[in-house]
């Protein structure tokens, strides 16, 4: 290759600082002494050897590095493969589709169909599909995971909503909410505001990675939406972390929240309603022993709210 002098490496290295690469005012400014025709002709060296390429962001123009390893494998490639695969390598994790690639290159669309078969039968790009546009085809390198908003996140298989893995997910959530909710020798008691023992959605990922419960790996956020499930199917609420009584003015972001098992009756009745449903002293409720609303206390203050 080429040999570089010192105004070329400080210019490599420049467009390699951030992903959008350089622009001409800092080319100028970080390196002494070179005017706008100097900076032509060493982007014009440095694309020829294929160590930079041009972006364009906006109105204004940019000039990105391309990692060694990447030149390294568009040393073997066709122009036409090469102009292709940089499109690809640009676009990450979003992917690039097929009529992006022929407007960003101007080639012909047989070429375009020619060079990604090519790219695709030595494994050096992938072809997937995305779940806002399943008909639409992306192309991105091959050992690039695609974004959330491309693959849609743990919650698709295939492209298509995996519902089963999503209830199987909430209902092992709540489960475990609720054994931190309940107290096991009276389940119907509440406790204090001081109780410590509500779980954090930290808490509840480890819950879930530690007993293998998801194979895939789970993130904060990933929680955070199957807990959203829960707070508004009813089961559970999300609580401020108890802090001693000094809260404090916290923003909302910034609150480690603990969830809260809500009490469901299983067998829901009108009679399970009434105090006589759940009456607290049974047999008590009369100096005679019978079971009577008409002397039972709690009866009559149920009545009364």
């Amino acid at each position: 290759m080429e040999k570089l002098n010192d105004s070329e490496k400080e210019f490599y290295r420049l467009a390699g600082l951030t992903e959008n690469g350089v622009d001409l005012e800092t080319i100028q400014s970080k390196i002494g002494g070179v005017g706008i025709e100097d900076v032509a002709n060493m982007v014009n060296k440095l694309s020829k050897l294929g160590m930079i390429e041009i972006c364009q962001i906006g109105s204004a123009f940019t000039y990105r590095a391309i990692k060694s390893e990447d030149m390294e494998k568009m040393l073997y490639m066709e122009p036409e493969e090469a102009l292709i695969y940089k499109q690809i390598m640009a676009a990450k994790d979003q992917g690039i589709w097929v009529r992006s690639i022929k407007y960003q290159t101007n080639l012909h669309q047989q070429i375009i169909n020619r060079c990604l078969k090519t790219l695709e039968g030595k494994n050096m790009i992938k072809s997937i599909k995305s779940v806002k546009n399943p008909t639409k085809k992306l192309y991105m390198l091959i050992d690039i995971k695609p974004s959330v908003e491309v693959s849609g996140g743990p919650w698709f298989t295939d492209q298509e909503l995996d519902v089963d893995f999503i209830e199987q997910l909430s209902k092992q959530c709540h489960r475990y909410i609720y054994s931190r909710s309940t107290n096991k020798a009276n389940p119907i008691a509440i406790y204090s505001a001081n109780y410590l023992g509500y779980p954090t959605a930290l808490q509840i990922r480890k819950f879930i990675m530690d007993n293998k419960i998801s194979t895939v790996d789970l993130s904060i956020e990933d929680i955070k939406c199957l807990l959203d499930i829960l707070v508004y199917d009813g089961k559970i609420e999300r609580l401020i972390p108890y802090a001693g009584g000094m809260m404090g003015s916290r923003r909302e972001e910034d609150i480690d929240w603990v969830y809260r098992a809500l009490s469901i009756q299983e067998d829901s009745s009108p009679l399970s309603e009434i105090p006589c449903g759940n009456c607290p002293v049974y047999s008590t409720c009369s100096d005679d022993g019978v079971i009577s609303p008409a002397s039972c206390t709690y009866f009559k203050k149920w009545l009364s709210f």
